[in-house]
């Protein structure tokens, strides 16, 4: 199964850039894994526009094994970017599985 996946170093990256650009939702501190893991995993995303500009609205699943999940705002450019890989038919059920955050975005 084909599934968007980064690492760790990505994930900042991404949230750095959300940062930088006012973006509505991006990641606190809190909910930035303590111990970095090497797959996080986009079960969902939200074309949006701010400003006149595509945006993409990342649902990423941070842990597999406790389905959290958190919002994450992109440029239409970054979120094109990030490669879709092959993932085993187990963990892209346990991902979409996850479900979203309750928040709604």
């Amino acid at each position: 199964m084909k599934m968007i996946v980064f690492d760790h170093e990505t994930l900042m990256e991404l949230n750095e850039s959300s940062v930088r650009a006012g973006r509505n939702q991006n990641l606190r501190p809190d909910q930035v894994p303590p111990e970095p893991q090497d797959r996080y995993w986009i079960n969902a995303h939200l074309d949006r526009e701010r400003d006149g500009q595509p945006e993409v609205r990342l649902c990423i699943v941070m842990d597999l094994s406790t389905s959290r999940t958190v919002w994450l705002d992109v440029s239409h450019e970054e979120f094109v970017a990030i490669p879709e890989v092959d993932v085993p038919l187990g963990e892209w059920e346990t991902a979409m599985c996850a479900g979203t955050p309750r928040r709604v975005p």
